[in-house]
This record gives C-alpha cells, structure tokens and sequence, in this order.
C-alpha cells in the first residue's frame, strides 16, 4: 500500500455518499510530513471544499450561530448607548452634586411619599453653608404656576433658587444671563426660561423673549436669559422650567419658610462621602432627632431612589453678605419625642448624591445586559447543536471516505482535525457574519433610539471567541467520532 501512495502524487475521493470531490493529497513528501504532525493546508483544504460542496446546508447551519452572535454584539453595543447615555445627562445636571429632600409623613399608619413632609428650611441651607467642602449650596422653592405672555400661556415649574444653582446644575446660557447677587439680595422679580417655556411662550419665533415681562400666577417677572436645551429624563423634560431669584419666589409665589429641597455641590469627589455625613450630622443637630441616625448603624448606606426635580444652577462661592437668617433657624415646633434621651429617631430628611444614581442605573442597566446576553447565548447554544448535528450527518455520509483516508495513511488525528476544522469554520464564518449584522443592528438601534453609538472591541473579541469555542465544543464529539472508524469496516460501507 506505501510503495503504490509514493507512485502517485494523490488520490481523489470520489463516489462517496456526499460526493463531495475532495482532493486528499498523499505524496511521499505528505507521508513525510505526516510523520510530523499532519499536513494543514490539505486539511484546511479539504475542510474548505466539504462545507462548499453543500453551501445552502452550511449556510442554515451557520444562520443559529450569526442570529447569536449578531444578538449579542447588537444588545451590548445598545447597553454601553444607554449607560453613556446615563453617564451624559447626570453629568449635564451637574457635577459632584449632592440633594436633600425632606423626609416622608405618615397618616393612619401608611407611609406616604418621600418629599411629603414639610422639614427643610432657607436656615439650613446657610448653615450647611459653614461645613467644609461645600463649594455652593442652594435651596430649592418649587411651584407649579400658570405663565402667560401677551395671548399665550403655559402650566409649568417655576423654581427659586440661588444664583450658585447655576454652577450646581450645569446649566448654560443660550442668551442673556443669570440672576445675580445682588437681585437674589433684593428680591428682584427676575425670570430665566428653559427651551420649552420658550418655546411655547414666544411661538411665532420672533420676538426675543429677553427684556420681556412675563406674567407668573399674579406677579410680573422679567425675562433675563434663556437657558440652552437639555433635553427629556425619561418621562420629564428638563427645559420645561423657570428659574427666579429664591427671595422673590418666597415674597411673590410662594410664602413660607420650608423649601422643597437643597442642593448642594462638594468641591470634589473624593469628598463626597465625607460630606455627606457632616450634612447628615448636623441636620439631625438642628432638627433635634437624638441618637446616631439609625440607617448608619445598620447595612452599610441603602440606596434610596426618590424622584428629584433637578435643574439649573449659579455662580460657585459662599453665600452673599447680608442674607442673615431669613430662612429660620431651625424647624423648633417639632414633636418633643425626637428629644427623647437615648432613642434613635430616623432622619426626616433623605440625602442623594448623583454618583450613587449613575451607579444604581448602571447596575440595573448591566443586571439587564446579562439577561438579555442569556437570552441570545440561548440561540449560540442552539447554533452550536446545529453544528453538532450536521457534522454527525456528514460523518454519516462520508464513512466510505473517511475509510479511504484512514486506508492510504492518513492517521486518526488527520481525520479528527478535518472534521473538527469544518465545524470550527462553521461557527468562525458564522461568528464574522454575526459581528458585522451585530454592529449595524447596534448602530441602528441606538441612533434610532437617541442614544451614542459606542464602538468597542471588547464585545467583539468576546463574541468571536465564544463562537470558535462553540465549534470547538459542538464539533469535538463529532470529529472524533470519525477518527475512530474502523476503515475496513468504513471501506465496506456503500
């Protein structure tokens, strides 16, 4: 059998059940190299010419692998969108920004909303004012009130704040400017209107709304900027607000001496958990609640996600010369049971910093990545069963073929590295397909979702490795089950 393979420079394998033609080459020179390992480029080219001798079933054989692979690029390229997508609009509301609201009340034993209770107050605003680390400090006077200029009119949120709210929240002017110092100081009734106030306000686009008085429930105000557009939150819309001077909001909309939150912005990062719990201390200070605040006692900070109303902001630095007290000290009319000795009273207050929000929606975010990353492994896992079947069927097919190798030399691991090639190539050229549908699926949905198409490698390199696992995995069993044939036997076979 060896002296008649080294006369012939190679053997065709025809006639056999698939027909596939495939050229086996078994020089002396091949015999050699055998010897040493196989030949892989007749390997490859034998793998090459099985899965093209039956395209369309390669094909069908591919599609589970590529519907995988494309599922998965296309829902983490969508992922990292919408976490960017987090990342831009709490960062456009402003950096290193922390939020008190006031606590919530019960009625009846029932709980009702966070922000419910009337806690917070100008004076501790001012006093937060004195802590270290506090770059500026706002409060927040929140009210919702009918604005009319000329015939038209528009039901929106009107809120007073300091001119540091400005720097707080990040936003910037389109035209005109911020209330200053000095109209906070005076109470002057002043306005800047977000994108969509403006919009609806001045609706023949032509008139410039600066210089314009305005008409908020009873009192004129008079427009002096117009904020720059950031867009919708979700089912709110940021630009849908008006912003006035927290001394006039208090005279002429809203009397009172409880606002509706503070915010507050560290002067760094790294110090916000220190801030934060100076703040918690001294409110519970001045709104004499006795003891350690129970939630620092218990698991470490749980994460509380009440909506905020946030906005727009003002110029850094201490508060003004001037402002006093006019807030109130402290809120003194409280019940006499938070003053009980040695009783631990929660907080009436609840304090937020933006990092914790961008940390809790990127941690639902990515808990809803894998879900759906299951769910497309689910179809890999299917294309990879795929590649398994057909791979028996074509062992099946090519017994009488697989004898002829094993018979003019061809040692068991040649055969087993053909076989296990084809059904490598048949998850590598479905996983390539995949990738590129994946991305253009991934471009298409984020755009067509207003989110920033990321393009990263990661996601790519991780997909086009787990489908050569899979045909690896999936085609192992039926490679070495071809190896193992009897050629005798194999050759018998019709």
């Amino acid at each position: 059998m060896s002296k008649a393979v080294e006369e012939h420079s190679s053997v065709r394998l025809a006639n056999t059940p698939s027909d596939v033609g495939t050229l086996f080459h078994v020089s002396a020179e091949d015999q050699r190299r055998r010897q040493h390992g196989g030949t892989g480029g007749a390997i490859l080219g034998n793998a090459l010419d099985a899965l093209g001798a039956n395209r369309m079933r390669s094909f069908l054989t591919m599609l589970g692998v590529i519907i995988g692979v494309s599922a998965v690029i296309a829902i983490v390229t969508l992922t990292q969108g919408v976490n960017e997508n987090v990342s831009q609009r709490f960062a456009s509301l402003g950096t290193n920004t922390i939020t008190i609201l006031p606590g919530t009340t019960s009625s009846s034993g029932a709980r009702n909303a966070a922000g419910s209770s009337q806690t917070l107050t100008e004076g501790d605003a001012q006093a937060i004012t004195q802590l270290p680390h506090m770059a500026n400090v706002s409060p927040v006077l929140n009210v919702n009130a009918q604005v009319i200029y000329g015939d038209q009119n528009w039901s929106t949120s009107v809120r007073g704040v300091y001119p540091e709210y400005q720097d707080i929240q990040n936003w910037q002017m389109a035209e005109g400017t911020w209330f200053s110092s000095e109209t906070e100081q005076l109470g002057t009734p002043q306005a800047v209107l977000g994108d969509t106030v403006v919009q609806n306000l001045f609706t023949n686009g032509v008139t410039d709304p600066i210089g314009q008085d305005i008409r908020i429930n009873n009192s004129i105000f008079r427009v002096v900027g117009v904020l720059q557009a950031k867009g919708t939150q979700g089912a709110s819309n940021s630009d849908d607000v008006i912003f006035v001077p927290f001394s006039a909001a208090q005279r002429r909309l809203r009397p009172g001496q409880y606002v509706n939150q503070i915010q507050i912005q560290v002067d760094t990062i790294d110090n916000m958990d220190q801030a934060q719990l100076a703040i918690d201390t001294l409110l519970r200070t001045r709104h004499h609640l006795s003891g350690p605040d129970p939630a620092l006692t218990q698991t470490s900070n749980t994460a509380r996600t009440p909506a905020l109303s946030l906005g727009g902001g003002g110029n850094g630095g201490q508060f003004r010369q001037g402002q006093g007290n006019r807030g109130g000290s402290s809120s003194t009319n409280r019940s006499t049971t938070r003053q009980q000795t040695g009783v631990a009273v929660p907080n009436d207050f609840q304090i937020l910093n933006v990092n914790q929000l961008i940390q809790t929606a990127q941690q639902n975010s990515a808990v809803l990545t894998v879900l759906l990353i299951g769910i497309a492994a689910i179809s890999l896992t299917v294309g990879g069963i795929g590649i398994m079947n057909i791979m028996l069927v074509s062992v099946t097919e090519r017994t009488r073929e697989i004898g002829v190798l094993l018979a003019v030399g061809a040692r068991q691991r040649d055969v087993r590295n053909q076989f296990l090639l084809e059904a490598l190539m048949l998850s590598i050229i479905g996983g390539v397909i995949g990738i590129i549908f994946g991305e253009l699926g991934g471009f298409a949905l984020t755009v067509g979702l207003g989110f920033p198409f990321i393009l990263s490698m990661m996601p790519v390199v991780v997909a086009f490795s787990v489908s050569a696992l899979i045909g690896i995995f999936f085609g192992l069993y039926p490679a070495v089950r071809a190896s193992r044939l009897d050629p005798i036997v194999a050759l018998q076979r019709q």
